[in-house]
């Protein structure tokens, strides 16, 4: 997908989408430095048109598997050309979705990464998502978060014992990458 289609559905769809560009490899690599190497079953909370869902297939092991879960029809089109027996595309609110996370056929989930637009959610959605996303998560697991402010950073600090958050200037707007480990 070239940047300027992605970009026309982000203003097209902004409450769905939340990202303005493309994530930037700099914000990819940051996201990736977070996950730990033997993390096997990982879910994407808003995986876009793929650019990250891509990274994480290539160092993924062959018994791994990844749900990236995506709310616009677009980018979730984007998502079903992956051609990837490890990656599993949902198309589905993933705030709506959270409660539910066993659903999804995994046998355990070692992380969680998320992209949505957590300030487009309401309070109590947000609060719901991030509670219900560290209940699935393994003990060693890691919900990673990259957003465009601070925002949810207390809550996350009310669901996990440790929490780092750096700022990723090279991105186009500058990304938080927030983790949460348990």
């Amino acid at each position: 997908m070239k940047p300027i289609d992605f970009i026309k559905i982000a203003v097209r769809d902004y409450k769905k989408v939340g990202a303005l560009t493309i994530s930037s490899r700099h914000t990819v690599r940051m996201v990736l430095k977070a996950l730990k190497p033997d993390y096997k079953y990982i879910v994407e909370y808003g995986a876009g048109n793929g650019v990250l869902v891509k990274e994480i297939l290539k160092r993924l092991p062959d018994d791994g598997r990844l749900i990236g879960i995506e709310l616009n029809e677009s980018l979730f089109r984007e998502l079903e050309k992956i051609k990837d027996p490890r990656f599993i595309p949902l198309n589905g609110d993933a705030a709506a979705l959270v409660s539910d996370l066993e659903t999804l056929g995994l046998p355990r989930i070692d992380a969680v990464i998320s992209s949505i637009p957590l300030s487009f959610l309401k309070s109590d959605q947000r609060k719901k998502l991030i509670v219900e996303t560290a209940k699935a998560i393994t003990d060693d697991g890691r919900f990673i978060v990259y957003q465009y402010s601070l925002l949810v950073l207390s809550l996350m600090k009310k669901s996990f014992k440790k929490i780092s958050y750096s700022l990723e200037l090279r991105n186009i707007p500058p990304y938080f990458v927030m983790v949460g480990e348990k």
